[in-house]
């Protein structure tokens, strides 16, 4: 029976594997469009809590105000992206030839000029072919705004039906009010990683883009955007965000100055940011150990590239709430937590 049962299991996991990789074009414009749903829930919040004397806003002008800002945002974002994905694109090729420029001299300094593991190495590094597909990968995203878009006003249409049709599915109340229970959390958990890492990722843009544009650094609006969307990435995103414009700086400037203060400077950022303002605000609200983190960020780069990376880590915070509410997947919610302690939602 137990072989029965795990042969049974594993054909499960295939098939909804083949699933989330075959289905990507459906489903992550609609899980994006959850992550939006919840930002402007999010800010909803945040707006009804603001108090003017007696006067507090109407619950429905928070949403609508919401709504605004949301997707004036969206419209910024894509279009500065747009208009910044052709200019550096464009440029790419006069950086490769400064890299080019410095690959010489670097080999001119070290002695190992027209070496083979010195033209190998230039050969390997290609920013036009790196820089494209950022481009690509961003452009990417802004095809998929408009479906996106369409998902979360349907998502906001269904949001008061969805706890009417959970109870009416459910048989006893006691299943009901666990269900419940199981929902709020998820939601409060999910909303609270979602504005911290907004809050942290948007201090750590802002920061970013005063630096490099005190340097002079080309693109600093563009190369911001890039830092406030990797980081929502865990543990490799901050890297490689920081890493472009470390690069560029680096084949911009003659000098090492302005490369110096974009490293020091960015880095420094994500360090403060990301080690210790982050982690303040966090509190105890994951409970996941770092190493599932980083699994859960190979499997779901690997079946959903970016857009997986960006959710991998809400994806795994509702799966490990639901594994411990029952007996049989306790033991996953365990090996997913921090210290393996885990919560349950009884009703």
């Amino acid at each position: 029976m137990k072989i029965t049962n795990a042969a049974a299991a594993a054909v499960l996991i295939t098939f909804v594997f083949a699933i989330l990789y075959y289905g990507k074009d459906l489903l992550i414009p609609m899980v994006l469009a959850t992550f939006i749903w919840y930002l402007i829930n999010i800010l909803a919040d945040f707006i009804a809590s603001a108090r003017f004397g007696r006067f507090r806003i109407p619950r429905w002008l928070c949403f609508i105000l919401a709504l605004i800002i949301i997707f004036g945002s969206l419209h910024l974002i894509i279009t500065l992206v747009s208009t910044s994905i052709n200019n550096v694109i464009r440029a790419a090729p006069a950086y490769q030839e400064n890299i080019n420029g410095l690959m010489d001299r670097i080999g001119e300094w070290l002695k190992l000029d027209e070496s083979p593991q010195l033209n190998q190495l230039m050969h390997r590094i290609n920013l036009t072919r790196t820089i494209q597909g950022l481009g690509l990968t961003l452009a990417g995203f802004i095809s998929s705004t408009g479906l996106i878009l369409i998902y979360t006003l349907f998502i906001f249409l269904e949001q008061k039906c969805f706890l009417p049709k959970i109870d009416k599915m459910m048989g006893g109340e006691t299943q009901r009010t666990k269900v419940r229970r199981i929902l709020r959390r998820i939601y409060d958990d999910t909303k609270t990683y979602i504005g911290i890492k907004t809050l942290t990722s948007l201090m750590t843009s802002i920061i970013s883009y005063i630096i490099m544009k005190g340097v002079g650094l080309d693109f600093a609006i563009f190369w911001a955007l890039v830092i406030f969307l990797f980081n929502y990435i865990p543990t490799i995103g901050s890297i490689v965000a920081t890493f472009f414009p470390s690069v560029l700086a680096l084949v911009q400037f003659p000098s090492l100055g302005p490369f110096l203060v974009i490293v020091i400077g960015v880095t420094g950022t994500q360090v403060l940011v990301g080690n210790i303002v982050e982690p303040r605000l966090m509190g105890n609200t994951l409970n996941l150990s770092p190493l599932v983190i980083l699994l859960s960020l190979g499997l779901w780069g690997s079946i959903w590239g970016i857009p997986g990376a960006i959710l991998c880590v809400p994806i795994t915070v509702v799966m490990g709430i639901i594994f411990s509410n029952f007996e049989s997947t306790r033991a996953f919610a365990i090996l997913l937590s921090r210290d393996g302690s885990i919560r349950t939602e009884e009703g």
